[in-house]
Formats: structure tokens, C-alpha cells, sequence
């Protein structure tokens, strides 16, 4: 069995969906602390053309504050602005239906919580790119150790065979000696955003959120994608 363990983002990457698409197993990891300024409560869009932040707001909390503690602001209707923001700017994509139809999801979710704002919302994606995954949080499993650690006791309890990292992981694995800690493989997803169309953009811009693509190849070409990258 291969198992993936993540933070929940929002609105991810596609990287982030392939790294999903790969896995038996998708282990939100939702009892770490949250980050300002993050990938947990931000991501880029196109905006005239240029990379611009869409943020998820959140309330003050002790720096301590894990992400499944995190709660949203909604003293303002910022859902609405997002929408208005994105839809503005995606208007001429082909997909646009396809766009809208995500972004009518989103405005629906009224989750107070981070971690289940995120997850809710990228197990619908998922279930839209015809992703078959199974999808744990790791909370569940009350684990108290911290870092590589805490990623070996997670597949010690889900008895996985191999684990698929995110390339950025891979120098902490390894300088935790994570070989040695487990008989799980260690599998680095070598993943790489090949250019697709981006309406009005010359220059290809990648690493964007999951909208972007959607917005350019739709539900379908963006499962395509994101599974063949």
C-alpha cells in the first residue's frame, strides 16, 4: 500500500492533486501547527496577467494553534469577493462553466474550521478530477511525536509499504535518517508542471492554484493532467 501525508492547502497545486492521484492512502496532516503566510490559508491566482494572493482569513490565536484548531473570519463576506475576483479574472477561459461550478462549491462551504474548510473542499476536487483515493485525517490517530517521526508511527498504523514524498521533503527525510526509522520505501514524486494554455499570457506561469487549470483545460483535461504530469 502507498500512502501520501500532506498539510490541507487551499486551493492547491496541481503537484498537490498528483501527489493525491498516486497514493492508495492521502493523510491530511491536520494536527501541526498552523503558519501565517502559509500554503494552509493562501494560494496564487492570475490577476491582469500577474501572480496574485488569494488568502483565506483567519481569527488570532496563540502561536501554538494546530491547523484543525484554526478558525475562519468570517466577520466579513470575503467568499463573495474571492469569487467575484476570480471569475472576473478567468472570464474569457474556455472553461469557464467548469470554473464557476468549483467556485459555487466554495461560496457553499461554511465551515468555522481551517482544517475542514480545506478538506472538504479539496476532497470535492478530487472527486472532480477522478481521483479514487482514500482520505485519512491524521488527528484521528492521536499521535505525539513530531516531524519524521510522527510520518513513520502514521504508516506504522496504516501499514503502508511505500511512501510517496513531495520533493521539497526529501532533504528532512533524509537528514532524519528516515531509512532507518522504517522498512517503508521512500518515493520522491518527481513531479514537473509542464505549460499548458493560460488565456491573455504569453509566457507560461506555473505553480499556480488548481483554478488556474481549471479554468484553462476544465474538469477533464485537468485530470488528465494531473494525472500524467
Amino acid at each position: 500500500m502507498k500512502c501520501a501525508i500532506m498539510q490541507p492547502h487551499y486551493f492547491p497545486w496541481a503537484g498537490y492533486f498528483n501527489l493525491i492521484s498516486k497514493v492508495n492512502k492521502f493523510v491530511f496532516l491536520d494536527d501541526v501547527q498552523f503558519s501565517k503566510n502559509s500554503w494552509q490559508s493562501r494560494n496564487q491566482i492570475l490577476v491582469n496577467g500577474k501572480k496574485k494572493w488569494i488568502t483565506l482569513p483567519t481569527k488570532q490565536s496563540v502561536l501554538k494553534t494546530n491547523i484543525n484548531q484554526k478558525k475562519i473570519d468570517f466577520s466579513v463576506n470575503w467568499q463573495i469577493k474571492q469569487t467575484k475576483t476570480i471569475i472576473q479574472n478567468y472570464a474569457k477561459c474556455n472553461y469557464i462553466d467548469d470554473l464557476k461550478e468549483l467556485v459555487e462549491f466554495f461560496n457553499n462551504l461554511k465551515f468555522t474550521n481551517l482544517s475542514e474548510f480545506n478538506i472538504d473542499l479539496i476532497k470535492y476536487i478530487s472527486n472532480k478530477l477522478k481521483i479514487e483515493t482514500s482520505f485519512i485525517i491524521s488527528s484521528a490517530f492521536n499521535i505525539k511525536k513530531s516531524r519524521t517521526n510522527r510520518v513513520v508511527e502514521i504508516l506504522k498504523i496504516l501499514n503502508a509499504k511505500e511512501y510517496l514524498s513531495p520533493q521539497g521533503a526529501k532533504d528532512y527525510l533524509q537528514n532524519d535518517e528516515f531509512d532507518k526509522l522504517t522498512d517503508a520505501k521512500l518515493i520522491i514524486n518527481q513531479y514537473t508542471c509542464e505549460p499548458y494554455s493560460q488565456i491573455g499570457i504569453q509566457e507560461f506561469t506555473p505553480r499556480l492554484s488548481i483554478i488556474d487549470l481549471i479554468a484553462n483545460l476544465g474538469w477533464n483535461g485537468a485530470s488528465n493532467y494531473v494525472k500524467e504530469s
